[in-house]
């Protein structure tokens, strides 16, 4: 089953006016359509890391965190529009460990269990506001948050950047997890291939 969508297909889901979607206000389309375009614009992160994203994980406009799933540190510098997202959610009183995007609240929740369902909570919510931008934007699969990382990582492939430099940027174990992947390091050749 195809799971990325094309870049003419992006810049549809960004020039879509939320407006025309639904009658009445609806936060998780906004948050739904921001979380899916960091996704594809910040190497592919998934929204479990998106979530768990803090300010003092953003240094002069560089993102470093570890992957939940593996571990691995992932670095890179953050595209303008990927940096306009995170701005938006900004909250003036915000300290540096205070989590970037509305989803987790570190006085709420506190054991991983919590934080587990929360992001679940979140993630159906925001997957259901794709869906309704899909329907709305004429894109030809299902969008979820997890299509914003399959697409970052075929939009790469396709001008031919190296499957170490995708797998590098993606925090995937190994290369053969990335070529699996793509069938369905440094981190400045990892921002030139961001730029792209």
């Amino acid at each position: 089953m195809k799971r990325a969508i094309s870049k003419e297909d992006i810049k549809r889901i960004i020039e879509l006016d939320l407006r025309t979607v639904t009658t009445y206000h609806s936060p998780y389309l906004s948050l739904g359509r921001d979380l899916f375009l960091l996704g594809y614009l910040s190497c592919g992160i998934n929204l479990t890391d998106m979530a768990r994203i803090r300010y003092c994980d953003i240094f002069e406009g560089r993102l470093s965190y570890h992957r939940q799933k593996t571990g691995k540190l992932i670095s890179f510098q953050l595209q303008p529009m990927a940096l306009d997202i995170i701005a938006k959610y900004r909250k003036p009183e915000a300290t540096p460990n205070d989590y970037v995007f509305p989803i987790l609240d570190r006085k709420v929740h506190k054991t991983a269990i919590q934080i587990r369902d929360k992001v679940r909570k979140a993630n159906k919510a925001a997957n259901k506001a794709l869906h309704r931008i899909r329907e709305k934007s004429g894109i030809p699969i299902d969008l979820t948050t997890y299509v914003a990382r399959h697409s970052y990582a075929t939009v790469l492939k396709r001008p031919e950047v190296s499957t170490a430099i995708i797998s590098e940027s993606l925090g995937h174990s190994s290369e053969k997890v990335t070529q699996i992947y793509l069938d369905s390091f440094e981190n400045s050749q990892i921002d030139e291939a961001m730029k792209n």
